[in-house]
C-alpha cells in the first residue's frame, strides 16, 4: 500500500529511538532553531540532561516536543541532512509521524485527543455537520468561557482560547454546481480540489479562486476530491491517511492537466506527502498539482508593471507555514509588487491548521510579528482559512482572502 519509507513500520520503542536520533542531528546543526517551537523546546529539555544527549529525553519530554509540531514541513524542505542529501539521513517530520502513529495504535493518546483525531480529521464529519449547521455554529461562535466553548472543551478537549471558523451557509461545491462558467474560460482546463476547509468554512476563497482562474483563461471543473487527508497524517492516523490518499490518487488520475489546490496546507500534502508515503506511483500526480498563484504564473505571466486602479496601495499579507513551504505567499507578493502594491509581510510562526492544533491554545495573537509596526488602516489579506479567522478575531479587524487580490490581478493581466 505504501512506499518503502512508510512510518507504519515503527513500533513505539523504535519510533522513540528514531526521534532521539533525529533530534541529536538537529541539535548539532541548529539551522531550523528559529523556525518553530519544536527546536527551542528540544534545546531547553536536552540542556537539562547530562551530556546534552537527546537519547536521555523521557517519553513525556518527547510527547511534549511532538505536540509542538504542526507538520508544516519547512524543516524538511531545507534540511541539509535530509535523506539523499546528508549522510545522517534525517527526516524529523516522519519521525514525529511515526511516534504519533504508534501512540494512536496503542491507544495512548487520551480519549479526547483520540476522538478529535478520529472524528474531526475526517471530511465525513463535515458532510454530516452541514445538516446541523445552526447548532454547530452556535457552539463554534461561543465566546471564551461561554457555555458553548466550555461544552466543546469538556466533550472534545478543544481549547477555549482559540477562535474557530464557522460553517458557511452554502458550501463551495454547491455554489459551483449551480453556476455557469464564464464564457471566457476557453484556453486551459484545470481540475479544482477545494479542500474541506474551503468547501465548508470559506467558500468565498473558492469563489475568488475560480474568478482568478477564469480571468486567466482557465476552464474549471471540480475534481471529486475534497479532503486531502492532512488532518489524518498530522494526528498520526497514517493507516487511514494511506487509504484515503490511494483513493484520491485514483480519482485524480482519471483527469488530465493541472490540478489546482485551493488551500496551501493541502497543496503541500498532495505534492510532498503523497509521493513520500505512497511511493513512485504518486509522482505523476504530484507533478500536476499547483496552487492558484503558481498556475497563473505558468499560464498567465505578468504583462508588465501596469498598475490596476482596483488594487490597494499597500496590504498586510499574512503568511502561513505551508504558504511559505509551497511558495504561494512569495508568488502572490511578487505579482502585487510588480503592480506597484507595497506588501508588508506578517509572519505567523508555526501554527497548526489541522485537528491537532484545535486542542492547543497557541494562536496567531501569540506569534504576530511587531503588531505596533503595522498601521491600523493597512488592509489585511491571508491565504490560510484558519489563520485568517484567528487574526480577525484577535485583532478585531477584517481579514480578506488573498485570492480576492489575485482575481483582480488575473483579470487585469488577461485583459491587458
Amino acid at each position: 500500500m505504501s512506499g518503502s519509507n512508510s512510518t507504519t513500520d515503527f513500533g513505539e520503542h523504535s519510533a522513540r529511538i528514531e526521534l532521539a536520533r533525529c533530534l541529536d542531528v538537529c541539535l548539532d546543526c541548529r539551522q531550523c532553531v528559529e523556525m518553530c517551537g519544536v527546536f527551542p523546546a528540544t534545546i531547553e529539555l536536552v540542556e537539562e540532561r547530562p551530556g546534552s544527549d537527546a537519547g536521555l529525553l523521557t517519553p513525556l519530554d518527547q510527547d511534549q516536543i511532538i505536540s509542538l509540531c504542526s507538520h508544516c514541513d519547512l524543516c524538511r524542505d531545507g534540511c541539509p541532512h535530509r535523506p539523499g542529501i546528508g549522510t545522517a539521513a534525517v527526516d524529523l517530520p516522519a519521525a514525529v509521524e511515526a511516534l504519533r502513529f504508534s501512540l494512536q495504535r496503542s491507544g495512548r493518546v487520551g480519549w479526547r485527543a483520540g476522538f478529535v483525531g478520529r472524528v474531526l480529521a475526517s471530511d465525513r464529519t463535515l458532510r454530516l455537520t452541514r445538516w446541523l449547521r445552526r447548532p454547530v455554529n452556535w457552539l463554534l461562535r461561543g465566546r471564551d468561557g461561554g457555555v458553548g466553548r466550555r461544552a466543546l472543551s469538556l466533550i472534545f478537549g478543544l481549547t477555549r482560547a482559540r477562535p474557530l471558523p464557522v460553517l458557511a451557509d452554502e458550501s463551495f461545491a454547491h455554489w459551483f454546481s449551480r453556476r455557469r462558467a464564464s464564457g471566457d474560460a476557453t484556453q486551459h482546463s484545470v481540475v479544482i480540489v477545494p479542500t474541506c476547509l474551503v468547501d465548508q468554512f470559506a467558500p468565498e476563497v473558492g469563489r475568488e479562486s475560480v474568478r482568478a482562474l477564469e480571468g486567466g483563461g482557465a476552464a474549471c471543473a471540480l475534481a471529486g476530491v475534497t479532503c486531502c487527508g492532512g488532518g489524518l497524517l498530522e494526528s498520526g492516523q497514517i493507516d487511514r491517511f494511506l487509504r484515503l490518499a490511494e483513493r484520491n490518487s485514483q480519482v485524480l488520475s482519471e483527469s488530465d492537466g493541472p490540478i489546482v489546490v485551493l488551500q496551501p496546507s493541502c497543496l503541500e500534502v498532495l505534492r510532498s506527502d503523497y509521493p513520500r508515503l505512497l511511493g513512485s506511483s504518486a509522482d505523476g500526480l504530484a507533478a500536476r498539482v499547483r496552487g492558484v498563484v503558481e498556475h497563473l504564473d505558468v499560464t498567465v505571466p505578468d504583462a508588465g508593471a501596469r498598475a490596476s486602479s482596483l488594487l490597494p496601495v499597500a496590504i498586510g499579507l499574512i503568511g502561513s507555514p505551508r504558504g511559505r513551504a509551497t511558495g504561494e505567499d512569495e508568488r502572490l507578493a511578487a505579482r502585487l509588487e510588480r503592480r506597484g502594491v507595497r506588501v508588508v509581510h506578517i509572519e505567523t510562526g508555526s501554527l497548526g491548521e489541522g485537528p491537532g492544533a484545535l486542542t492547543e491554545a497557541r494562536d496567531a495573537a501569540e506569534s504576530f510579528v511587531a503588531p505596533s509596526d503595522v498601521p491600523d488602516d493597512l488592509p489585511l489579506f491571508g491565504s490560510s482559512v484558519i489563520i485568517n479567522r484567528m487574526f480577525q478575531e484577535r485583532l478585531g479587524r477584517p481579514v480578506e482572502p488573498a485570492q480576492a487580490l489575485l482575481a483582480v490581478l488575473a483579470t487585469d493581466e488577461a485583459n491587458g
